[in-house]
């Protein structure tokens, strides 16, 4: 019960921050709501999707795990929380759909790790890059590449834990007790990585953005 309702506080929370943050520092400086704008917005995320002809094969394979990744996140967000939303638990086919598209996701993970971990680092023209071609419209942490990075370098992190309490609920060699606790701490980890990668997914989607309109890439 004390789960779902962190759950519930925490993804409501996280969703208002970023409507906040949308109203306070809206990409392309426009701060209309027509139909028309909301439909260019809608349609200019949706292009973001698409592989970019000026990738290398390195930056495509990247770009297809991501998809592929967020897919499955997609997937393990639904069976995992949706059934928590209304008062059960993961078990028969979801459980079975869980268990498919999870290594899956850590797959499209690992190969997201090993080609990103350059273009994620720090560098000292994070700070400037989004201040210099927003002026007062920019967040200096999501629009400089500062928020991108720290919050792939978090995935990461958290990606470690919540893998392999996943595996070790499934051993049965320390017990019951031993299976549960990897359990409930999988479900922890697993709010804590959803909730990062939210924010993430905003930030990136940003990101793209700004680079088709202002010329300012993460470098």
């Amino acid at each position: 019960m004390i789960f779902r309702w962190v759950t519930l506080i925490g993804i409501a929370l996280i969703l208002g921050v970023i409507a906040l943050h949308a109203l306070v520092y809206p990409c392309g400086y426009e701060r209309r709501f027509s139909p028309g704008v909301l439909f260019r917005k809608g349609l200019h995320v949706f292009t973001l999707l698409f592989l970019p002809q000026r990738l290398n094969w390195p930056g495509r394979f990247m770009k297809l795990a991501f998809l592929l990744g967020l897919l499955s996140f997609m997937v393990l967000f639904a069976t995992g929380f949706g059934p928590l939303m209304f008062g059960s638990r993961l078990a028969g086919w979801l459980l079975m759909i869980h268990a498919t598209f999870a290594p899956v996701f850590i797959a499209c993970g690992a190969v997201i790790a090993i080609l990103g971990a350059g273009r994620f680092r720090f560098a000292r023209k994070d700070i400037t890059c989004g201040r210099r071609q927003a002026g007062r419209f920019c967040c200096p942490l999501t629009d400089s590449g500062l928020g991108a990075k720290t919050g792939f370098w978090l995935l990461l992190g958290l990606s470690l834990p919540l893998t392999l309490t996943m595996v070790l609920s499934m051993l049965p060699w320390l017990g019951e007790d031993w299976q549960n606790f990897m359990y409930y701490a999988h479900r922890w980890c697993a709010l804590a990585f959803a909730l990062v990668s939210i924010v993430e997914l905003y930030v990136l989607v940003r990101a793209g953005i700004r680079a088709d309109l202002h010329g300012c890439p993460m470098s």
